[in-house]
């Protein structure tokens, strides 16, 4: 069972982008959020802050959310459909750039900084990647037609609020959920290349994919190993904020993955019930 989280909190982050900054109670409500989100994860995050920080990429692949069935679904059996729904219903998540930017602004010690500011600077090569992954959004629009039923539900909210939170409240929190983007990146860029090419999709359309695959285990790596490690030795106070940022992120990730295999399979279903039955038609859920 889905948690039930505002969908207007995450509109009041999406528009507050720009400014750097919410209200006071709207930081409040994003704040109030997260306790249950951490208290979910409390488990995930007493592992992490017990083991060397040499040890996490280790425990980030090891999650479920890592190698999900979702990406099994994506490479050999979505629908053109089915893929671009995926794709846009993830369109209120924050573009890298901001991100990093607010994780640079938070670095204590300059081996950190140079880090960042290598992965902010490939965000722009060959030419920035914002504009890759529009290039691919259109191609796949183009290919899937119109009607599509893009939603906002309780599992997808909570998996990008977790970005929200660190770019607003907790930048060290955002360190931990940016670790594990790169981290987990690789399986589900392959699963994406493998399925969008079954689907017909050419180089020129996955650009965004290609590039992505050749860099973000460098980037992981550098995450891990030129940001995290010397941030603790500095002040190893800042390992629990870290550490609830990575299993935040990957609690919130699984439970969505679960959730897109089950919708998936509910609208199949439907599909196929009005397909016999024109009259017929399933209820809405409410997650």
């Amino acid at each position: 069972m889905e948690t039930v989280t505002n969908p207007n909190l995450l509109d009041v982050c999406v528009s507050h982008i720009d400014a750097c900054k919410l209200n006071e109670a709207d930081e409040l409500a994003l704040r109030s959020w997260w306790v249950p989100q951490r208290k979910r994860a409390e488990d995930l995050i007493g592992k992490l802050a017990a083991r060397p920080v040499a040890d996490w990429t280790g425990l980030i692949l090891a999650h479920r959310a890592h190698r999900h069935p979702w990406y099994d679904f994506l490479a050999g059996e979505a629908t053109l459909r089915e893929f671009a729904t995926f794709m846009l219903e993830n369109r209120s998540f924050p573009l890298f750039l901001p991100l990093a930017e607010r994780a640079l602004e938070a670095q204590i010690c300059a081996e950190a900084r140079a880090a960042l500011q290598r992965n902010i600077d490939d965000e722009q090569v060959p030419v920035p990647h914002a504009e890759l992954m529009r290039r691919l959004m259109r191609a796949l629009q183009l290919r899937a037609g119109d009607g599509l039923q893009i939603e906002a539900y309780p599992s997808l909210i909570a998996r990008t609020l977790v970005y929200y939170y660190g770019y607003y409240v907790d930048p060290w929190s955002l360190v931990g959920s940016m670790y594990v983007t790169e981290a987990v990146a690789f399986c589900r860029l392959q699963a994406m290349n493998t399925g969008l090419q079954r689907l017909g999709l050419g180089p020129h359309d996955l650009e965004f994919i290609r590039v992505h695959m050749s860099c973000d285990e460098d980037h992981a790596r550098d995450w891990s190993d030129c940001v995290i490690a010397p941030t603790l030795k500095l002040n190893p106070i800042l390992r629990t904020n870290i550490a609830e940022g990575i299993a935040v992120a990957l609690e919130t990730s699984a439970r969505y993955l679960d959730r897109l295999v089950e919708r998936t399979a509910e609208l199949r279903t439907t599909e196929e019930c009005a397909a016999l039955d024109p009259s017929w038609r399933r209820p809405r859920s409410p997650n």
